[in-house]
């Protein structure tokens, strides 16, 4: 064993020393570039979430308090929707943790094992591990960039459609519940107006749409994103894939020797 690939086999244990302990901790930093744009583009999609989810789930309530059965069927669509903007906020913020999830993975493990993989292959001569540390290095890199990916994407879609939500967000901070009785407010002998059901009718309409591009921008794009992402490893890990020829192999053998 000579002395160049002992040299190059501790650049790579100091790599691998590195990643963990310095890049590992820079890359999950939620102050770091890549890092604080995603999580405030995520932010503020949780923002619109919450507040549509609790102005559907406010007015559902308020709806079902009038008497009589005129206001049931809005309320009880209202309440059906919060739930489902329960459940894409609790997806924002699963994409929200593994923003910085994703580094953790990428340079405290992946990245890690790849270097000592290949320093196996050097000091051992086992020629099919710098194949296998070369898969594991690009799969670590595909996860680590693969969430600000789906972020950015998802927020190129959102933006072309905001003005649905912003409008949807809007009317909630316009509406009142208007009901004509002695004492103009809300009782047993209350009768709710023509003109607020339409206004409720409005908000309802625009609720809809905006959970339609939430769902898309939150849920869809994230899944194919995932998928597109399994696909992508996968294929990595098959036989055609950075397969290197018998010839270049022992070429980089015969220069680490």
């Amino acid at each position: 064993m000579n002395l160049r690939k002992i040299m190059i086999a501790a650049l790579l244990l100091l790599l691998a020393v590195g990643s963990v302990t310095k890049v590992s901790s820079w890359m999950t930093d939620p102050d770091m570039f890549m890092n604080k744009h995603s999580i405030e583009q995520t932010d503020e999609k949780i923002s619109s979430v919450m507040t549509l989810s609790g102005g559907a789930a406010a007015t559902s309530a308020t709806l079902s308090l009038l008497p009589g059965d005129m206001c049931t069927p809005l309320a009880d669509q209202l309440a059906e929707l919060a739930k489902y903007f329960l459940l894409i906020l609790s997806a924002l913020y699963l994409e929200k943790f593994l923003i910085t999830l994703s580094g953790c993975i990428t340079f405290s493990c992946l990245i890690p094992i790849a270097c000592l993989l290949m320093c196996g292959a050097i000091l051992f001569g086992k020629k099919n591990l710098y194949r296998t540390a070369a898969k594991i290095a690009i799969i670590g890199m595909i996860i680590f960039f693969i969430v600000p990916a789906s972020v950015w994407l998802s927020d190129m879609v959102y933006q072309t459609q905001s003005s649905k939500v912003n409008e949807a967000i809007e009317e909630y901070n316009s509406l009142e519940l208007e009901g004509d009785s002695d004492t103009g407010l809300l009782n047993e002998f209350t009768s709710i107006t023509t003109q607020t059901i339409d206004k409720i009718t409005d908000f309802l309409d625009n609720l809809l749409e905006s959970l339609a591009v939430m769902i898309v921008t939150s849920c869809v794009i994230p899944l194919l994103v995932f998928v597109f992402l399994v696909w992508l490893v996968k294929t990595i890990f098959s036989a055609n894939i950075l397969v290197l020829d018998p010839s270049t192999v022992d070429a980089i053998a015969e220069k680490l020797q």
